[in-house]
């Protein structure tokens, strides 16, 4: 199980694209208009920085758990066929 997220990872759970699971975080206040984690985001932890295979660049990972949660709260629907989604169904194994 990975604590952390991509936002494609997180897209998949819902069944919808990065681009789409993006804008849902711009409308909880988790992301900026440009796109950037917001610094709410990472006060509350839901996001943080992995370095890339590239020296010297990174790419943001979502907290799995929190971020879920709140999409979950917000009734967005899960795809329900993913193995990544079955992870991390809240009373799942």
């Amino acid at each position: 199980m990975y604590e952390f997220l991509s936002i494609t990872e997180i897209g998949r759970i819902y069944g919808v694209t990065s681009h789409v699971a993006g804008r849902w975080l711009k409308g909880l206040g988790l992301r900026t208009e440009s796109g950037q984690p917001s610094a709410q985001a990472f006060n509350e932890k839901y996001v943080s920085q992995r370095p890339s295979r590239h020296p010297g660049t990174f790419y943001y990972v979502w907290h799995a758990g929190k971020t879920t949660a709140i999409l979950d709260g917000m009734c967005y629907p899960r795809a329900g066929n993913d193995p990544v989604e079955r992870e991390y169904r809240p009373g799942t194994s």
